[in-house]
This record gives C-alpha cells, structure tokens and sequence, in this order.
C-alpha cells in the first residue's frame, strides 16, 4: 500500500508541473505580450527576400522585437508589408526609418529600425485605427542588387553591339591587319634607308643650333641699333618735314592766286604760252608738295630704322627745303608785285628831256 501511494503522489506532481508550464507558456505568448510590445506596419517596395516571420526587429542594432507576418499590399502589389511587434518602451518616432538588412553571408534578412530626432512626437495608429505605418528606405544591399543588375544588363548590351560590330565590318578588319603587316615588312625591309634618314636628321639638327645662335645674335643687334636712334631727334625731324610739307601747300596756293590775277592781265591770245607755263609750273609745285607729303609719311615709318647718321641727312634736307621755300616764297611776292614783269622782263627807265625854252 505504502509503494502504491508515492507512485500517485509522483504523477499528480507530473502533471501539475506539466499544467504550470503551459499556463506559463500562454502567458509569455498571449497577455504579457499584448501589454509589453506595440504593432507597427513597415512597408517595402520591391523585394524583401530573406524576411520571413519569426525574423528579428534591430532598433539602432539592437533587437527589440520580431516580425509577426508578411504579406502584399492590397492596392500595389509591388509593395510588401510587414506587421512586426516592438517592445514599448522603444522610442518609435514619426520620424523613425526603417530597411531591409542581411544579416551576414546566410541571406536572412531583418527589419532595421533607425531612430528619429527625440523631440519629434510618437509613432501613433494610423487613421483608421490599424498599427502605426513606417515606408521603409532601400537597403544598401537591394541598392548593390539593383546596380549589379544595371551593370550586367549594360554589360551584356555591350557585347551584342560589339560582337554585330566585328561581324559586320570583318573584312575590313582583316584588311586593315593585312596592311598592317605589310608595312611592318615595309620598314623591316627598309631598315637602312630609316637609319639613314635619322642620321641625316641628326646632323640636320647640328646644324641649325648654330644658325639659332647666329639669328639671336642678329635680333640683339637689330634692337641695339634701335635703341640707338634718338627718340627726341627723330620727333624733331619728322616735325620739320611737317612744316616743310605745310608751307609748300600754302606757297602752292598762293601761286593759284597769282595765276587768277595773271589771267586778267593775260586775256590776250599772245599771252597764252606764258599762262600755260605758268599753269605747269604750279601743277609742279602741288606734285612736289604731294610728294614731300607722302615722303613725309615714309620717314615716319623709317626714320626709326635708322641711325644717328640718317638722322643728320634729313636734318640737311629739311635747312635745304627750308632755303628752297623762301626762294619760292620770294618769286611769288614778285610776281604779285609787278606780274608784267614776269611776262615782258623789266622795264628800262625812258630817260626824260627837258627842252629849254
């Protein structure tokens, strides 16, 4: 009776450990959670391979709860949702973000939570009394997928427009090769005429170092002879020619002056002759006073050229154009004095008689 006894003893112990761990089970499953942890809805565009329910929840890296389901988007299917439960006390802002991660080399992924600024207000319900939702970002990694998948698809493009291009233009490609080779065998059969001409070019060049010199040292005595050349002297000579050049104008139209007063004592036919030399003789002085002018420019020019001894001679011709204008100067104003002297020569004195009476 005593062993029967303990053996009932035992089994009612059994079973009351058996019924407190499901109580315990059911508890930690169903009411506690349902006071410690929050739901939110985090949305994904595009893929979430990797994420299945029971997956982890990473807040700033640490885990703070789990994802509870997955499922397409009602309205969009490309967009996945999925329903995770978190911890209370973790601070869901309405800032918050959330991506999709993978978790080393496996390829299971997890829902990273990444914090918001702390004065931002609490993640709440959303308007229609569901759990709070958060738009998840592009990971990193579906970011990489994304760009290895526009690389290959460029890659591959690549390859096709090469490979049409090599099959269309392949006989000029074998005939480019062609002509390729045969000016390889061109120069390797004329290898002597190279050398020589790379000789010939090297003493080409030995050749003009020299000259080089010789120009630099002909540029340092052109500028030598410039520098030589008196500034002041110059500016006083090309002013002289100047006023030469002015007063031949002015004499040259006092001679047409002189010649219209002529004309009224020469209406005769016997004067004519006179007249037209006199009409050359002007036409004379307004060429040679045109030409002064035009020499006048010249010298401008050249006179830097030049150097103190060219600047003596023109010195000499301006006191001779000087002598030669007051010589003209002087004709003029004689023969506006007594034009009929001009034409008839001076006229000799009649001597007078006086008769005695």
């Amino acid at each position: 009776m005593e062993t029967r006894a303990n053996y009932a003893l035992i089994g009612l112990f059994t079973l009351a450990v058996i019924a407190s761990g499901f109580l315990f089970v059911f508890w930690v499953s169903g009411t506690g959670r349902s006071t410690d942890e929050k739901t939110y809805k985090i949305v994904f565009t595009g893929s979430v391979t990797g994420l299945a329910s029971g997956g982890w929840v990473l807040f700033n890296g640490v885990r703070v709860g789990e994802v509870k389901s997955i499922d397409l988007m009602p309205n969009d299917p490309s967009q996945v949702y999925a329903l995770v439960n978190v911890r209370s006390r973790v601070p869901i802002r309405v800032d918050t973000k959330a991506r999709l991660e993978s978790t080393g080399l496996t390829g299971v992924a997890s829902v990273a939570l990444i914090g918001g600024s702390p004065s931002a207000a609490p993640l709440g319900k959303a308007a229609d009394g569901g759990p709070g939702v958060i738009y998840a970002e592009r990971s990193d990694f579906q970011s990489l997928l994304e760009a290895a998948r526009h690389i290959t698809a460029q890659a591959s493009d690549l390859l096709d427009k090469t490979n049409k291009l090599l099959d269309t233009n392949s006989g000029a490609i074998n005939a480019s090769v062609k002509n390729l080779q045969k000016f390889s065998d061109a120069l390797a059969s004329n290898s002597d005429g190279i050398k020589n001409f790379l000789t010939a070019m090297t003493e080409v060049s030995k050749e003009i170092g020299p000259l080089s010199d010789k120009l630099s040292k002909l540029a340092d005595d052109t500028d030598g002879v410039v520098k030589a050349v008196d500034p002041a002297q110059v500016k006083t000579i090309v002013t002289n020619t100047a006023q030469l050049s002015t007063k031949l104008n002015a004499a040259a139209d006092k001679v047409d002056g002189v010649l219209t007063n002529l004309n009224g004592f020469l209406a005769t036919g016997d004067s004519k002759g006179a007249f037209g030399e006199i009409a050359a003789a002007a036409k004379s002085i307004h060429t040679l006073a045109d030409h002064l002018d035009t020499r006048t420019k010249e010298l401008s020019v050249n006179l830097n050229r030049f150097a103190t001894t060219g600047l003596r001679q023109y010195e000499a011709l301006a006191v001779d154009g000087r002598k030669t204008l007051a010589e003209i100067n002087r004709a003029v104003r004689s023969i506006e004095d007594n034009p009929q002297q001009f034409l008839f020569g001076k006229k000799q004195q009649i001597p007078e008689y006086s008769s005695n009476r």
